[in-house]
Order: C-alpha cells, then sequence, then structure tokens
C-alpha cells in the first residue's frame, strides 16, 4: 500500500530535537523525504542520517534572511522542488511579565517565533505553488489562551495563527496552509523553562494535570500525527485551520 507522502519533499525547522525530530520521523515514515533545518546542523544531519528514506540536514537561523534563502535554495537544488514546509522552530523567551521583559527578549522571541515562519513560507512558496504543496506552522496553545509570565511568546504565537490564516486566502488556488496548536509537549523547551531547582519527575507531571484528557503532558509523536494529516492528502478540503492539539486545554 503506498504510504501517503510518497516521494514528497517536506522542509521542516527545528527538526534537530523535541517535536521537529518528531515530525520529521513521521513523514518520513509516510514516504516523505525530509530536508531537517535546525540552528544545530549537527543535530539536524544526525536526524537526517536516522530517516529511513534518507534525508539532508542544513544549518539554518530561521529569524535571519539570508540563511532561510540559501537554506531553501540548497534544499530545492538537492530535491527539484520543495512538496511541504513545516514551520516548528520556536524559541521559549522570556518567561516574565511585560514590565520586567527586556527589549532584546522581546524582539529575538518575535524574530525566531513570528519572522521565522514568515521567512521560510515567503523563500517556499514559489515552490509550493508548483507543485500545489502545504505548510503546516506549529504555534501553540498559548496563542489562543493567556498565560502567567508569557508576554512575548503567546503574542508570537498568535501571529502564527494570523499569518496561517492570511496565507491561506492568498495562496488557496494551490497552496494550504493550515497551523497546530499543541498544549503542553514533554520536550527540552519545556524542561528548559522550569525552575532549576525543581524535581523534574513530579514537576512534569503536575505541569500535565492542564490538561483535561488524559491528565499528562503530550508526546511529540501525538503532534507528529497532527501534523501529519495536514500534510497530506487526507486534509484536502483543509485550509486557513487552527488546530488545537491540546488534550482540551484550550476547550474551558
Amino acid at each position: 500500500m503506498a504510504r501517503r507522502l510518497q516521494n514528497r519533499t517536506a522542509f521542516v525547522t527545528g527538526a534537530g530535537r523535541g517535536i521537529g525530530q518528531a515530525i520529521a520521523e513521521r513523514l518520513a515514515q509516510e514516504g516523505a523525504f525530509i530536508i531537517c533545518a535546525d540552528i544545530d546542523g549537527s543535530a539536524a544531519a544526525a536526524v537526517a542520517a536516522s530517516l529511513p528514506n534518507g534525508g539532508v540536514g542544513i544549518k539554518v537561523d530561521v529569524a535571519d534572511e539570508q540563511s532561510v534563502e540559501a537554506a531553501m535554495a540548497e534544499a530545492v537544488a538537492r530535491r527539484g522542488g520543495l512538496d511541504i514546509l513545516v514551520n516548528n522552530a520556536g524559541i521559549a523567551g522570556p518567561q516574565e511579565p511585560a514590565g520586567t521583559t527586556t527589549l532584546d527578549g522581546w524582539r529575538q522571541t518575535i524574530e525566531v517565533n513570528l519572522t521565522g515562519p514568515f521567512l521560510c513560507s515567503r523563500a517556499a512558496l514559489p515552490h509550493l505553488d508548483k507543485s500545489g504543496g502545504a505548510i503546516v506552522n506549529i504555534a501553540s496553545a498559548l496563542a489562543l489562551v493567556g498565560w502567567t509570565n508569557e508576554c512575548a511568546y503567546g503574542p508570537t504565537k498568535a501571529g502564527v495563527v494570523q499569518l496561517t490564516k492570511g496565507m491561506a486566502l492568498d495562496y488557496a488556488g494551490r497552496i494550504r496552509v493550515n497551523c497546530v496548536c499543541p498544549g503542553a509537549v514533554r520536550t527540552p523547551m519545556i524542561v528548559s523553562v522550569l525552575p532549576d531547582n525543581s524535581d523534574l519527575e513530579p514537576t512534569l507531571a503536575e505541569y500535565g494535570k492542564i490538561h483535561p484528557l488524559h491528565q499528562r503532558l503530550a508526546k511529540p509523536r501525538e503532534i507528529a500525527d497532527a501534523v501529519l494529516f495536514l500534510a497530506s492528502d487526507d486534509a484536502s478540503l483543509i485550509t486557513g485551520a487552527v488546530l488545537a492539539v491540546d488534550a482540551g486545554f484550550t476547550a474551558g
């Protein structure tokens, strides 16, 4: 039986670990050749080398226009085209209220989390137009609800939601553009924002209770499954959608 993404090429940002790595692995399982793009080039190369269909690791700084353009050109030159873009790369940013967030912290969070998807999408659009491809953006449940000490991260992810909707309308003739809003996922990022003196496992278990369904943190694979659906022809009638994969967190 043919796999859902057979003979397609996907460019996945932030593919060196966490959700991005899980997305790269899941799309590859369905037949896609993955361009693993990450600011950590070694991590990207390691993930690419582990994939069942082979892959390519490319170092890219999604906040830098020249880096993005060069990475996309290299990817297309290697594969002859592009079918899927997954804008996953992101940072947690300052874990502070507005009154104590520095301008540098604010700007860096915007540049990576919002300018990054814009730059990558802009570079990919001509190639996706030729293939009739798809973009899947990774935002956050915190794009949809407020949360304490997230005055930078939340707004950037809300911006990703609106970028998704705008591009979906602008390119509706040929390219589908959708967005996944994960809840709290067990990744290196979530561990990085915990207090240094926290008892890791009990803290993560308690954090998972924000999710009404299952009362646990999400697994990266669970987010990757949603991305696979939106990237595949199974979602042929879906564009401009914002899919909360958050175990009911934003339902209340």
